[in-house]
């Protein structure tokens, strides 16, 4: 990232760093979300944390995080090109057009139709027989109620 002068952030804009910081972790615990570039844009590009200061300080204190999740693949080529690009992490940038590469290559054998999978059936005898047993013990517990 471009530095800025540096200057201390203000009570405001260190509030506005706290609350983007929160919401990341919280998106780094749902693994859905985590995966949707769009929910990372929506939560980093919002005013006021898109200020150029402001992204600098958040940048700093998630890098130790989020850096070695996206070199890893933890995190997916779409998501790691916006952190590298929004955050100017070029290794980041890098390892997204790496993923990007192998996701096109990958993606021919995807189309292939997959012989050694069957699919799949479901055994409903289990089930029946269940229910016709579970009938005659009601049957044989309820059959001597009525005094016979």
């Amino acid at each position: 990232m471009t530095n800025f002068t540096e200057r201390e952030l203000d009570t405001t804009e260190n509030q506005v760093v706290r609350e983007v910081i929160i919401q990341v972790k919280a998106l780094l615990n749902d693994s859905g979300r985590s995966k949707d570039a769009g929910i990372w844009k929506a939560i980093l590009c919002e005013p006021p944390a898109d200020k150029p200061p402001l992204r600098q300080e958040i940048a700093r204190q998630l890098e130790p995080r989020l850096r070695p999740m996206a070199e890893n693949g933890s995190l997916p080529g779409q998501v790691t090109g916006f952190l590298g690009e929004w955050f100017d992490w070029h290794s980041l940038q890098d390892v997204a057009v790496q993923e990007e590469e192998q996701d096109m290559s990958g993606s021919d054998r995807d189309n292939e139709p997959l012989d050694s999978e069957a699919p799949q059936t479901v055994n409903f005898w289990p089930a029946v027989i269940g229910w016709i047993v579970g009938l005659i013990i009601l049957a044989i517990l309820f059959g001597g109620m009525g005094g016979g």
